[in-house]
């Protein structure tokens, strides 16, 4: 059985979501990576431009790229809504999974 997670948490004013799975691995995901992995069909088409948004140095009233919001999408994955206005990316956790960044997950590639 795939491992689904027990606990998804948005870092308050930090910049990583962070998954327990019920196999007892923890992910942290940059929110950066996230939005560039988006799974909708207009990003998979295209990968989002992240140049002017979410630079580490907000110029200009430049939002820093983060989630905004984020709901569970029945039982098999999340939907985040983020800064730049995007939502439509849905990130199954099948999906999530396979791109968890440790490095104990990248070796298994």
């Amino acid at each position: 059985m795939a491992p689904t997670p027990r606990k998804i948490k948005l870092a308050a004013g930090g910049d990583t979501l962070t998954i327990d799975w019920s196999d007892g691995h923890a992910s942290a995901y940059p929110y950066r990576y996230l939005r560039e992995k988006c799974p909708c069909a207009t990003c998979t088409d295209k990968p989002p431009d992240l140049q002017s948004v979410g630079s580490p140095f907000p110029i200009l009233g430049v939002k820093p790229l983060k989630p905004e919001s984020a709901e569970l999408v029945g039982r098999y994955a999340v939907q985040i809504h983020w800064s730049d206005k995007h939502s439509s990316g849905i990130y199954s956790f099948g999906y999530l999974r396979e791109l968890c960044p440790c490095e104990k997950c990248r070796s298994i590639e």
